[in-house]
């Protein structure tokens, strides 16, 4: 695993929003600050850059739009 990099402060608001609704991710911390260096999920171990991908792919909707989607795609189906 690649630990080269720390979570930078523009990371911790997306993180901590993603983390909220995916609560199976752990950080990963180092040091005595506790410095965030990775994410893991079960046993798959994340770097920050793939978080980051991750974090950046997941779609955000908004609660009312999102049911809205759901019951117009049930209709069709």
């Amino acid at each position: 695993m690649k630990t080269s990099a720390i979570m930078r402060a523009d990371q911790l608001e997306r993180f901590a929003r993603f983390l909220e609704e995916h609560p199976g991710f752990s950080p990963l911390l180092q040091g005595e600050d506790a410095a965030v260096f990775g994410f893991q999920t079960g046993h798959c171990v994340l770097t920050l850059d793939e978080m980051e991908r991750l974090v950046g792919a997941e779609p955000h909707f908004d609660p009312e739009q999102a049911a809205l989607l759901l019951s117009t795609a049930v209709r069709r189906g």
